[in-house]
This record gives structure tokens, C-alpha cells and sequence, in this order.
């Protein structure tokens, strides 16, 4: 089986890859090998629809002006 391996800054992977924090500014090892199972779907790494979960929907009225209202109470003068 042919395989790729290459030593990497693991800086260059973070817009695709999710990694570890203890893995960031350090140099790591890439090993890329073929697909055995061609019917397994990548995963999709984006972050579309990730905090889908934590959604309360009763609040989405509120979201209308909130950055605004916050940013006029934390910088209000006293």
C-alpha cells in the first residue's frame, strides 16, 4: 500500500484540521493513506450548523439589536 508522510507546521493545517492545543506552533507528522471503504463519506469540518444543538429558538426575537444593547451597557458612562 502506497502511503505519504511528511513532517509539517501544524500552523499550516489549521484552516482545514482541528487540532489539539498542545499541537499548535509545533511541527507534527502528516500520514495520508488511500481509502480502504470508498462509501465512507469524509467528515465535514465546517462550522455551519456545529451549535445547531445548543439553539434555544424562544430567544432568536431577542438576537435583534443585542450586540448594540451590549456594547452601550459595557461602555455606558457611570
Amino acid at each position: 500500500m502506497e502511503f505519504v508522510r511528511q513532517i509539517i507546521d501544524s500552523n499550516v493545517l489549521e484552516p482545514i484540521l482541528t487540532l489539539p492545543q498542545s499541537f499548535r506552533d509545533s511541527q507534527v507528522e502528516i500520514i495520508v493513506l488511500p481509502l480502504d471503504n470508498p462509501s465512507i463519506r469524509p467528515v465535514n469540518h465546517s462550522s455551519y450548523g456545529r451549535l445547531k444543538a445548543y439553539a434555544n429558538p424562544s430567544l432568536i426575537p431577542e438576537e435583534e439589536g443585542a450586540w448594540e444593547k451590549a456594547a452601550a451597557e459595557k461602555h455606558a458612562l457611570h
